[in-house]
C-alpha cells in the first residue's frame, strides 16, 4: 500500500501540470521581485529629486540662442548656455605668437574663434565656480578640479561640468513646456537651477530679462484655432 502512495506522488511529481505550475510559480515570484525592485528604485529617484529640489542653491545661468520646436505631442527649447563659452575661454590654451602686434586683431580673433568652436578638447570633469550677484544670476570665475568651498566666498558656488565629444555639458539641454506655450517662452533668458551639495544643477524654470519666471500661456492664434 505505501510503495503504491509512493508511486503516485512520484507520478503526480513528475506530471507536466505539476512542473508547469511549479515553473509558472517562480516565474511569477522573479516578476514580482523585480517590480518590488523597480518601484524602490522609482522611489528613491523621486526622494533624490524632491531633496535636491527643496535643498538646492538658487542660481540662474544666462541663456546662449535658444531654438523652440515641435516635438512629439509637446513643445520643447533647445537650450545653451553662456557660462559654456566662459569655460572654453578659460581651457583654452595660449597662442605665444598671435600677439596683437606680431599678427593683428583680425587673425587672433580667427584662431580664438577656432579654438572655441573646433578644437578637439580631452574628456575631463571639474567645477566651474560662478559668483552670485543680488539677481541671482551667476558670473563665471574661475575653474576648479574639486567641489572643495573652503576656499569660496558665500557668493560663490561650485557647478559640475564635463566636456565630452568636444563640448561642454553643463546641465540639461532641452526644456520642455506644454504645447502651445512656445510663445511665452521665447522671452527666456535665464534658466533657474537648484545646484545641489555636489554641484549638480538641475533645471526647474524658464526667466525673463526680468527676473521674472516665465508661466506658459496659449498664444491667441492657438487659442483662436481650438
Amino acid at each position: 500500500m505505501k510503495n503504491k502512495i509512493l508511486t503516485k506522488r512520484l507520478i503526480d511529481d513528475t506530471s507536466p501540470s505539476t512542473h508547469w505550475l511549479k515553473k509558472r510559480a517562480v516565474t511569477i515570484t522573479i516578476a514580482l521581485l523585480g517590480l518590488a525592485l523597480i518601484l524602490v528604485v522609482m522611489t528613491m529617484n523621486i526622494i533624490k529629486y524632491e531633496t535636491h529640489l527643496t535643498t538646492g542653491k538658487t542660481v540662474l545661468l544666462a541663456l546662449a540662442p535658444v531654438d523652440p520646436r515641435g516635438f512629439m505631442q509637446g513643445d520643447y527649447m533647445t537650450l545653451s548656455y553662456a557660462l559654456e563659452r566662459d569655460i572654453f575661454d578659460a581651457m583654452r590654451p595660449k597662442h605665444p605668437h598671435s600677439t596683437q602686434d606680431e599678427l593683428g586683431s583680425e587673425l587672433d580673433v580667427e584662431l580664438d574663434e577656432l579654438d572655441t568652436d573646433f578644437r578637439i578638447y580631452e574628456p575631463s570633469d571639474g567645477y566651474v565656480i560662478v559668483k552670485i550677484d543680488d539677481n541671482n544670476v551667476g558670473h563665471f570665475v574661475r575653474l576648479a578640479d574639486s567641489n572643495s568651498r573652503e576656499e569660496l566666498t558665500k557668493s560663490e558656488l561650485p557647478i559640475y561640468y564635463r566636456i565630452r565629444n568636444g563640448s561642454v555639458q553643463l546641465a540639461t539641454n532641452a526644456f520642455f513646456f506644454q504645447e502651445g506655450h512656445a510663445e511665452a517662452f521665447e522671452e527666456a533668458e535665464y534658466g533657474l537651477f537648484r545646484v545641489n551639495d555636489k554641484g549638480e544643477p538641475l533645471l526647474t524654470n524658464m526667466v525673463d530679462s526680468d527676473f521674472t519666471v516665465i508661466v506658459g500661456d496659449m498664444s491667441q492664434e492657438d487659442k483662436a484655432s481650438q
